[in-house]
This record gives C-alpha cells, structure tokens and sequence, in this order.
C-alpha cells in the first residue's frame, strides 16, 4: 500500500511539474512578429520590454509606460508580498539602453503596471506621472513631490514634442468576483510603502492614452477594459492594445470592447501587449502563461489573438520583439498594403 501511494504522489508530481513547464504558444506569435528592421533606428522609435512597457523616443524626449520590470516569481505574488527588485530593473534599463527618462506613466496602479515605476523615475530622472493612487506609491518609495505629476485628464499636454491625453477608461474585468472586489474601482489613499500584498495595489484609474508626435498617433490600451464613448476623434496610426484576458469575456464584452477602445481609434495597425508571463524575468525572453495557469483559469492567448484577427480582418497586426529599438516609420511602413 505504502508502495502504491509513493507511486501515486511521484506520478502527481510528474503531473504538476510538466503543467508548469509546458507553455504553449500560438502561432500567431511567430507569424506576427515584425520582420523589418531594428537596428540604427532614427527619428521616432518604439521599443516593447515586456508586458505593457513601451518606450518613446524621439532622440530627445523619452516617454516609458509602466517600467514594470521586477517580475516577481508566481508563487511571491500569490502568496507572499511584492517589492522593487533595484537591481533587476537597472539591468533592464541598461539591457533596454535607458539612461535617462523624461516621463514614465503608469497605465493604472496594479502592481504589474505602477510598482517599479517610482525606483524607475528615481534612476532616470523621470517625472512620475500618474493617478493619486500611482503617486501615492511615489510616496511609500520616497519619491520627491517635484518628481511627481498627477495627470490631468481629457485634455493634451506637451513633453517635448509628444502630445498625450489621459482618458479614465476601465480596467478589464476579472471574472473573479473576489478579485473585481478587492483590486478594481478602489484607489491607493496613503502612501504604499513595500513589501506589501498585491492586493494593496488599487487601481487608481485606468488609463487610455492618446500620443501625438508630428503627424504619428499613438493610441495605448493598457487593459482590456472599455468606458463607452470617452474617447474623443482620433485617427490613430498605431494602438498598443492589451488582449490578455479577452478570450475569457463573453461575446457582449468583447463586441464593445471593439467598438469602444479599437474602432474609437480606427487603428492601421494594431500592436498586441500584455500578453506574456509577467512573473518570468525577462532576461529569459517573453514567455507564454504555463498549462497549469491556463487550466486554472481557463485562459487561451490562442483564443485571445484569433479574436483581434477576426475582428480586425482589414487592420495589420504586429507583434514586437522584446528590447528591439523599432523605427516608427518603418514599423507603418511595413504594415502598409
């Protein structure tokens, strides 16, 4: 008997552990991925560096969202606490070729898109710019007031030759009641000092941002969320769109998801983020969420990419490598007919 259950036990670890290794990943990944240059970019240029971290840079004005690059392990986010690890995002910055900064927005302050950003700000010289909640965790890290900017919203404001509008959308929508409970519509009201829970990084607000540069517009989506109609007109040339989740909603969801965030903008082409594994460091590339994962949740970034191509059938979607400088023109270029 003794014999049988060591058998059993071995056979269901065998199980879990090839559940958590196994990462599928779909095709669209490979067949997406943007074949055009990235080297000697010049001009206006793009780089993704995971989740939804994209920076801005026309050579001499630099705009980062999130800066999200500690990356904690699966099993310290659920059940242990979370904190900046210093080191890990100063080996990003330099992996990324990032000395100084001029901004870094955080797209809501879950802490996945807004708990880095402070230590981010205070390497790079950046101004924090963000909800109260988003300040507030400027104000656990000690960032200086002066360093910090609550982001006016509906209206453009200029950072060199960028022009962005923060508009309050929402954030996708768990279908986990208890996480819609503890970690949606609620804000941060005193300063987050880490380590702390995740669930002690709010939402604050979610933002859409709208970036003019020059005759390019750049619409980012940081979470598949939708508010209907606060988009103003805008032609976007190119949106960052967050698809993870999207394939769990229902077919309501995500027809207004479509009508209210993507064709808001009429986007010619379409740059899929937060997709990977955010718990994966991401000096081992961009990795797919594993089976175990997957199964738990019922996730499917399959499911989730098949969506964005069906509805979007006249719209070029790219997906971008990590770390790689992406000239703006040639990534429109490409993507032209």
């Amino acid at each position: 008997m003794r014999k049988l259950w060591i058998t059993d036990m071995l056979a269901l670890l065998l199980i879990l552990v090839l559940l958590w290794n196994i990462r599928p990943r779909p095709s669209q990944l490979d067949a997406l991925e943007f074949k055009g240059k990235t080297t000697s970019a010049t001009g206006l240029t793009v780089q993704f560096l995971g989740n939804t971290n994209i920076l801005l840079d026309d050579g001499e004005t630099r705009i980062l969202t999130d800066g999200f690059f500690s990356r904690p392990p699966a099993y310290t986010v659920v059940f242990g606490e979370v904190s900046p690890n210093t080191s890990r995002i100063k080996d990003c910055l330099n992996r990324a070729g990032i000395k100084d900064l001029d901004a870094v927005i955080p797209v809501h302050s879950h802490f996945d898109h807004a708990m880095d950003a402070p230590v981010v700000a205070q390497l790079t010289g950046a101004t924090l710019m963000g909800s109260s909640s988003t300040l507030n965790i400027g104000r656990g890290l000690k960032l200086p007031e002066d360093q910090m900017v609550q982001a006016p919203l509906n209206k453009f404001i200029s950072i060199g030759k960028f022009e962005i509008m923060f508009i309050a959308s929402e954030h996708w929508e768990y279908p986990d009641p208890d996480q819609q409970k503890r970690l949606l519509h609620q804000g941060i009201s005193t300063p987050l000092v880490p380590p702390a829970s995740i669930y002690d990084y709010k939402e604050g607000i979610s933002y859409t941002l709208l970036i003019k540069h020059e005759g390019v517009n750049i619409a980012i989506q940081g979470s598949a969320g939708y508010k209907e109609n606060v988009i103003p007109d805008f032609d976007a040339d190119i949106q960052f769109l967050a698809i993870a989740g999207i394939e769990l909603m229902d077919e309501t969801y995500n027809r207004k998801y479509q009508k209210y965030v993507i064709d808001a903008v009429n986007p010619e082409v379409i740059v899929p983020i937060h997709w990977d594994d955010f718990t994966v460091p991401l000096d081992e590339g961009l990795k797919t969420t594993n089976l175990m994962v997957n199964l738990k949740f019922g996730s499917n970034l399959g499911e989730a990419f098949e969506l964005i191509e069906l509805n979007n059938p006249n719209r070029h979607i790219v997906v971008l490598p990590l770390w790689k400088r992406i000239a703006m023109h040639d990534l429109l270029k490409e993507s032209s007919p």
